[in-house]
């Protein structure tokens, strides 16, 4: 019974320490976990903040209403007096005549436009009104005709400065005017589309016109 009793013993021993020491195994080849390793610990989620009281804001000047108007009870006054004249506003009629740029002028006849509300005739020369023949009997032509297209062709609806009231009128007004740095009137006379007025230094032109045959000076344009 001694040998059986003995060997049942040492194999009982050996089962127990296989046991231990493969538990011991198992454990080191896990190791610990990574939070006990670096000393950390799971986040726990936090819970939301409480919402935020809301704030009512204190107004810093009282609130004033307008008073309720009756519009039926308004009356339109008159402007008070400027406190002196240098406040009063420019009256275009009392404002003397001064150079004016006059755009797209309209031709009335060779040497008299039309042009914001103004008529102007051109100093210093005779106008060929639009009507005027210029011949003899049966070798008459409307040289007036002519004048007026050759002025209108001249000019091409182009910007006249010329001397005007502030206030156009129905009177036609006789002024000195300027195309650019040109003199409308002299290049009439020089064509020999108006005549030199005396005394307004355009005789001279006038004298190359007539000695060129040009315009009223001559005969009928295409009829040569």
């Amino acid at each position: 019974m001694r040998p059986v009793a003995l060997f049942v013993g040492v194999g009982g021993l050996v089962l127990v320490g296989a046991v231990v020491f493969g538990w011991g195994q198992s454990e080191r080849a896990s190791g610990p976990p990574v939070s006990e390793m670096f000393g950390t610990r799971p986040t726990e989620e936090k819970p939301p903040p409480p919402p935020r009281a809301e704030r009512v804001g204190r107004p810093v000047a009282p609130m004033i209403a307008a008073p309720p108007v009756d519009v039926t009870q308004l009356e339109r006054v008159a402007p008070r007096e400027p406190l002196s004249p240098l406040g009063a506003p420019e009256d275009p009629a009392t404002r003397p005549p001064r150079e004016t740029l006059l755009h797209r002028p309209v031709v009335v006849d060779a040497g008299t436009i039309e042009a914001q509300g103004h008529r102007v005739a051109l100093e210093g020369i005779e106008i060929v009104a639009a009507d005027e023949t210029c011949g003899e009997g049966g070798r008459s032509w409307p040289c007036g005709v002519h004048a007026r297209t050759a002025f209108r062709n001249y000019l091409r609806g182009r910007a006249v400065a010329c001397t005007v009231p502030g206030t156009p009128g129905g009177e036609t007004i006789v002024s000195r005017c300027k195309l650019g740095p040109a003199d409308p009137a002299a290049w009439l006379v020089a064509q020999g589309w108006a005549r030199a007025a005396p005394g307004s230094g355009y005789e001279d032109d006038e004298q190359a016109a007539l000695e060129a045959g040009r315009g009223i000076h001559g005969a009928a344009p295409g009829s040569n």
